[in-house]
């Protein structure tokens, strides 16, 4: 199999790195000089060349650097898509399409491929241009209600679990169109995302809730994490809480209008002085409502995102959007009815989408020993 690997940061690398792994021929395109991971990663480089994170996510691969916006390069590498079996990308939407390397145009030279995209919020949708990184996504996920002490405020995951998560659906979407296309010599474009995926990834947890109302309560002892720099975390508003992904601290003094952030000026003293300027922005943002600063921060382009719990997700325009909350049978037709009010019950749905072999719920969670006669005789 050979995968022509146009993805960058970290779902869509580590996607095609299992792909890698399991022995696929994978052509990572990169810009000249390489992706930005190469040279930037919430940890440093042990190696005196590419960080870490890029280490971590790119093995079992060819580089190719190829500059995008060059007709010409685009040509070539239309031509080197009519020759392999999976296209991969994580741009944000329609980047791919106004480079001329959409789907429709892979489509057009190689009608088989199998055209995978992986994106913040999916392909469409309320959310669809918003910056997809994986602290965001916890946040407005609900998943940060999971993570830290009994009576800590929301804190993030200590991993990049969004992100981790969604690399391993995108490769089970892949597979699954490779399947069909080798039954029926049939192509198509699957997608996946970290926002559904990271809905479902907390498939126990908000199963409990939609169907007892009660989220789970933390533990007593917390997960901190341990790599990033101000002022990547969570902050307390006036009225709830809300998340800042990476940002210069000047710049982000600049945004607020507070003059102190500006001494704050490389990397190594945001990290030093993480929990002090926390400590000083946390107060700041204390004085105003969570939505009041959204509006500030969105017009700005700042990388934020709201704190939402398990009611807000619930009502979450992309959700619903995206019907990522299913009403599931218990037992099969026959059941219709049994048990009263637990004959069906709420839980988290597929976060997969696909233009030719749509996901649908076809059974119910059966009852011990339902389908033995079935499957196995009386």
């Amino acid at each position: 199999m050979r995968v022509l690997d146009f993805t960058q940061l970290l779902q869509g690398p580590l996607a095609t790195q299992i792909l890698g792994d399991l022995g696929a021929d994978v052509i990572k395109i990169e810009k000249p000089g390489g992706e930005w991971m190469r040279s930037w990663g919430i940890l440093a480089s042990t190696t005196g060349g590419e960080m870490d994170s890029f280490l971590a996510f790119n093995r079992n691969k060819r580089s190719v650097a190829a500059d995008l916006k060059d007709s010409s390069v685009r040509d070539r590498l239309l031509a080197l898509a009519s020759d392999v079996d999976v296209v991969v990308e994580n741009f944000r939407p329609g980047v791919m399409d106004r480079l001329g390397l959409g789907y429709d145009d892979v489509a057009r030279v190689n009608p088989k491929i199998i055209y995978a995209s992986s994106s913040g919020y999916g392909q469409d949708g309320p959310y669809r241009d918003r910056p997809g990184q994986d602290l965001l996504v916890q946040a407005l996920a609900g998943a940060l209600h999971l993570t830290g002490r009994d009576g800590d405020p929301p804190t993030p995951c200590g991993i990049g679990i969004s992100d981790e998560y969604t690399g391993l659906h995108l490769v089970v979407a892949i597979l699954a169109a490779l399947s069909h296309r080798q039954a029926t010599g049939e192509g198509q474009r699957v997608a996946v995302d970290l926002f559904s995926c990271t809905v479902a990834a907390q498939q126990q947890e908000l199963t409990v809730y939609l169907n007892h109302r009660e989220p789970m309560p933390r533990a007593k002892e917390n997960v901190g994490h341990v790599g990033a720099t101000a002022p990547f975390g969570t902050y307390p508003t006036a009225d709830g809480h809300l998340a800042l992904a990476m940002m210069p601290c000047p710049e982000l003094g600049r945004i607020l209008g507070v003059d102190w952030l500006d001494e704050f000026d490389t990397n190594d003293r945001m990290f030093a002085e993480r929990d002090v300027i926390h400590r000083r922005l946390a107060a700041h943002f204390g004085t105003d409502t969570t939505k009041n600063w959204l509006a500030l921060l969105d017009a700005h382009d700042v990388w934020c995102a709201p704190v939402q719990d398990y009611p807000a997700l619930e009502d979450d325009p992309q959700v619903r959007h995206a019907d990522l909350l299913w009403t599931v049978p218990l037992g099969g037709d026959e059941d219709e009815g049994a048990g009263g009010d637990r004959s069906t019950f709420r839980t988290v749905g597929s976060p997969f989408t696909f233009s030719a072999t749509p996901v649908s719920l076809r059974r119910g969670v059966p009852r011990a020993g339902q389908h033995t006669d079935e499957v196995l005789g009386g």
